[in-house]
């Protein structure tokens, strides 16, 4: 299945998503207002103490998850940061994730933290004492009115990532590297955190090698806030030595409510959460656009919804995945080809078509759906839904855009 030409798109309303391939300074879709720490005082860090206290200067609370840092403030990170280590490397009871069936095969092992996660292990094999790095279980505190940007092409942090929490809001992360977070070692840390936030950017960033997921929302209960949300431009890379096919399936969980674009993403060498969406509460919203998902193994999918999600899937491109998209529990709306019906739907709710996804080779099972109220809940906010590409373009121009040491590259 191919995504039908868009040839009447120059001629559609909406947001360009050009835009977002161009490197913009600013954002698009649901995350257009984030101005980050423009106006603030502009401060270069090249070690952990230095980005640690710029991150957020008066953090409070037993773990020091508040921050009461509301100062506008544009924070360059020079060179890889590393915090392996730095913390303390404990070890704790865990055992084999997923007992691979090569003997060759590295394991991926659950950590049990808490003596209240001992369940995870019930029956499971490799039970045994593992080290890990304890910097990696929880981001670094990011204060509200934020830009953390990193310089050149080799710039960021590995061993820990960051967390924004409890109104840490209008902040901007671009152009890091985020890697080496207790990889192959699952509950060991996330990479980027979001809860009871709104207005963040996360763009041009570099994911790899990651415990578990590389950007997560909110919280088992998904009851939390997160909106106005743009995740743009980011490759995610899901190689890894661990596991049993050399590929992550712990990638992007969105849980929360309120409304997010993925746009231009380049997803590879996943087997799953790529993303993985739920709510537990009012609703979540997303316009997945233009991203590239390739290689999901023998059985790998891509988008996964639960209960409360709405989203619209448009001009994505699909390569060797073999489930573009598990059977779906929240609603969806996306197509491959143009039909009356779907002309009609989308120019009465967004005032243009909707583009068309692609996918090669043919899905395992087409569970892409044309679900009504998803446009229905999209019209009121149709200003902020970025106008799509043509599918086909999307392999090369993600590819190219996608990931970090391209700010101010501009290729279409």
């Amino acid at each position: 299945m191919q995504a039908e030409a868009q040839s009447e798109a120059s001629a559609e309303p909406g947001v360009e998503m050009a835009a977002v391939v161009a490197v913009s300074s600013k954002p698009v879709g649901f995350g257009a207002g984030v101005t980050g720490g423009a106006g603030g005082k502009t401060v270069r860090v090249k070690n952990a103490d230095d980005l640690k206290n710029a991150l957020c200067n008066d953090r409070r609370g037993t773990d020091g998850n508040l921050c009461l840092d509301k100062e506008p403030r544009i924070i360059e990170i020079e060179g890889i940061i590393d915090l392996t280590g730095s913390e303390g490397s404990p070890s704790v009871d865990g055992c084999y994730a997923t007992a691979c069936a090569d003997p060759k095969a590295r394991n991926e092992v659950t950590l049990l933290i808490s003596e209240s996660e001992r369940y995870r292990c019930t029956n499971k094999p490799g039970f045994a004492k593992y080290t890990y790095s304890k910097a990696g279980l929880q981001g670094m505190t990011v204060g509200a009115n934020k830009t953390v940007v990193g310089i050149g092409a080799n710039s960021g942090v590995k061993g820990k990532g960051f967390r924004l929490w409890t109104g840490a809001n209008n902040v901007i992360i671009r152009n890091l590297k985020i890697t080496d977070i207790n990889a192959g070692k699952v509950f060991g840390g996330d990479a980027i955190t979001l809860g009871e936030v709104s207005r963040v950017w996360i763009d041009h960033n570099y994911f790899s090698r990651i415990a578990r997921q590389m950007i997560v929302s909110g919280s088992g209960s998904a009851k939390e806030t997160v909106d106005d949300v743009t995740i743009s431009n980011n490759e995610f890379d899901g190689r890894t030595d661990f596991g049993c096919d050399g590929r992550h399936y712990w990638n992007v969980l969105l849980a929360g409510n309120g409304q997010m674009t993925l746009a231009g993403n380049w997803f590879h060498h996943t087997t799953g959460r790529a993303p993985k969406l739920n709510s537990g509460g009012s609703g979540l919203q997303v316009h997945l656009v233009n991203n590239f998902f390739e290689d999901g193994g023998t059985s790998g999918h891509a988008l996964e919804t639960g209960e409360g999600v709405k989203v619209l899937v448009e001009g994505n491109y699909f390569k060797n995945m073999p489930y573009p998209i598990e059977q779906p529990h929240g609603q969806v709306y996306g197509i491959y080809q143009q039909t009356a019906a779907s002309q009609s739907s989308c120019t009465a709710a967004l005032g243009r078509i909707c583009t068309g996804n692609a996918v090669t080779p043919a899905p395992a099972q087409n569970y892409l759906k044309q679900d009504s109220s998803v446009l229905n809940a999209m019209k009121p906010y149709k200003a902020s839904i970025v106008k799509a590409y043509s599918a086909s373009n999307v392999p090369d121009t993600v590819k190219a855009n996608a990931g970090v040491g391209k700010l101010g590259q501009q290729s279409r």
